[in-house]
């Protein structure tokens, strides 16, 4: 009697597992993952929108338009408890962005074994640490991982499991599919590879497809319209240097893609493991059913492998075009990895010969990448500050709360003004302060080399903007961590030390100092806070 009940005893407790640990990841994510300065900037852009200003028109912005206009709608409910807020919503889009992935899979997968591709799938995205901590910061990861998910999950219900009357009717279902994935373009730009990817491969099926090829494009372009035509038309030149910006540092360097290849590996483990384990499966064996209990899909559009290779295609064309970057991080992959995760779990459920062997290993998987997740460098790095020698520093506290003591006392040495001066935007945030004009990227809107007239168009700081705004001491607090006057734009380079010394001698003359935080911050650096002198202020 329990032999037979194993295989439903193996699956509840895979269901009961994954959930709870994406639960306690993504809340342990929330409270101890590490500050990154890209939260600052993302939140402060959806604060400046939420009260008027627009992205390029109004202040310098490196990433399509999309995801400050999303998160301004909602800032009401996320702006009062600053970045800690920030996060709460971000895990939350990142959760629905792999309950989708979940259903991708379940909608591919045979009728069967719906049930275990979904939750194979759930688990290798919310069950592993790096992808649940980089759906919870507020970056454009979670939010263009939701539309991608959404757009393909609409794009499995042009087709029904048996055939019905108004199937060609259902084709309609790509059109707001493409509109969603061109949505994933306008928080992302890299994420756009995948609607060629998926027309031409809908294309291609034509025979099974039918017009949906011509639906999903349609909405593509519906969606890319939406979102980029206003900024055409509007701030042209701004939004072509705003994104010239991430091709413009030092070229391609082979070690750093081969560095961004290993740390991506390392990141996803469990997957690639899968993907290769699948991979040399079909060279020798082939990837076929041969359970005598599995029926024959009507519509061989699911089972014929489509929909699993469209995901695995357009997982592909991101990852490599983003490895082409001049710098490419492993964390820019987080958006597609649920695609190359969906399409893992159908391939994988139907790689098992015998249906009763499906819950156990899906209960070996999840506990797998679960275990990955435990033994994560992530959890060392969230919860201590180093090593001296061989004694492990601890935090005192976790980055978040550091960041919210540092808020009040900033907030404690004002009077009535309501500005900061700062390249630390995610305390400008934490503390509801606005900084001058010119910072709202933090360092990355120093562009020492450029003309006075390029960088009041592009609402950037060059070399003698930076000087005039420090000598003007417009905020009544100042505050710079060691990412203060330190990076200089487009190529990222440290801004020379002669120069450095010049600046902090200008903010010298106008500011005392009053307080200093060691190891805040992102990669724990000394964050000074500074008071404006009265005779200056007078």
């Amino acid at each position: 009697m329990l032999r037979k009940q194993a295989p439903r005893i193996c699956y509840f407790s895979a269901v009961f597992l994954s959930l709870i640990s994406a639960l306690l990841l993504y809340a342990f994510s929330t409270l101890f993952g590490n500050l990154n300065q890209d939260e600052g900037w993302y939140l402060y852009a959806a604060k400046s929108v939420a009260i008027g200003l627009r992205p390029y028109q109004d202040f310098f912005y490196t990433q399509a338009p999309l995801m400050p206009w999303v998160y301004s709608v909602f800032e009401g409910v996320w702006g009062r408890f600053g970045v800690l807020g920030g996060r709460v919503f971000t895990a939350l889009i990142g959760l629905l962005a792999s309950l989708c992935i979940a259903g991708m899979a379940a909608r591919a997968a045979p009728q069967q074994r719906a049930r275990e591709a979904a939750l194979i799938a759930f688990a290798l995205v919310s069950c592993n640490l790096y992808h649940v901590y980089f759906t919870t910061i507020p970056k454009t990861y979670a939010l263009a991982s939701l539309f991608l998910g959404a757009g393909y999950f609409l794009l499995t219900l042009c087709f029904f499991r048996e055939r019905r009357s108004h199937s060609r009717l259902s084709r309609m279902w790509a059109l707001p599919a493409g509109v969603l994935i061109a949505l994933a373009a306008g928080v992302r730009i890299s994420m756009g590879a995948v609607l060629p990817v998926t027309t031409l491969l809908l294309l291609f099926n034509f025979r099974r497809s039918g017009s949906a090829f011509f639906w999903f494009a349609l909405g593509g372009l519906i969606g890319l319209l939406i979102v980029f035509a206003p900024v055409y038309f509007d701030a042209k030149d701004e939004f072509l240097f705003s994104q010239s910006f991430h091709v413009s540092r030092n070229g391609y360097d082979l070690f750093l893609i081969a560095g961004s290849l290993s740390r991506t590996a390392r990141a996803y483990l469990i997957q690639f493991v899968l993907l290769g384990g699948l991979l040399l499966r079909a060279l020798f064996l082939g990837i076929k059913v041969v359970d005598s209990d599995m029926q024959e899909d009507s519509d061989p559009l699911y089972h014929g492998g489509i929909w699993p290779l469209i995901w695995f295609l357009s997982f592909f064309a991101v990852f490599a075009l983003q490895l082409m970057s001049p710098h490419p991080y492993d964390d820019y992959q987080v958006p597609v990895m649920g695609l190359l995760g969906a399409a893992l779990a159908v391939w994988l459920v139907k790689s098992i010969p015998l249906r009763k062997h499906c819950s156990v290993i899906t209960l070996g998987l999840v506990l797998a990448v679960n275990l990955c997740s435990f033994a994560s460098p992530l959890i060392q790095e969230w919860l201590t500050e180093g090593q001296d020698r061989f004694w492990v520093l601890p935090k005192k506290q976790p980055d978040i709360a550091e960041l919210q003591s540092a808020a009040r006392d900033v907030i404690a040495l004002m009077d009535n003004t309501k500005t900061i001066l700062t390249q630390d935007l995610y305390l400008a945030v934490e503390a509801d302060l606005r900084v001058p004009a010119g910072l709202e990227m933090g360092p990355f809107g120093y562009f020492p080399e450029l003309s006075d007239e390029d960088a009041a168009k592009y609402h950037v700081l060059n070399r003698q903007g930076m000087r005039q705004l420090l000598a003007s001491a417009p905020c009544e607090v100042a505050a710079f961590s060691g990412y203060g006057l330190a990076i200089q734009a487009p190529v990222m380079d440290r801004v020379p030390h002669k120069e450095y010394q010049a600046m902090m001698r200008e903010l010298s003359l106008n500011y005392d100092f009053v307080q200093e935080i060691p190891a805040f911050g992102q990669h724990n650096t000394l964050l000074q806070i500074l008071k404006r002198r009265k005779a200056i202020a007078e």
